[in-house]
């Protein structure tokens, strides 16, 4: 598990707040902010299976 500032949170919730009909707490914050870069290490590991040279996280995006 990650441990994430309480500035980075409310940041979090910040964000968030407009997609949830209900207050987020810092723990929906600390559980969407683990689930993105869940999201992300996957979407990673995808194109790299895929041998996908431009992916997401090769910086080519100019």
């Amino acid at each position: 598990m990650v441990k994430f500032s309480k500035e980075y949170l409310e940041k979090t919730i910040k964000v968030w707040q407009r997609y949830s009909p209900t207050p987020l707490s810092l723990e929906d914050a600390r559980e969407i902010a683990e689930n993105m870069i869940g999201l992300c290490a996957f979407i990673y590991e995808l194109e790299q299976k895929n041998g996908k040279d431009d992916n997401l996280f090769s910086n080519n995006w100019n």
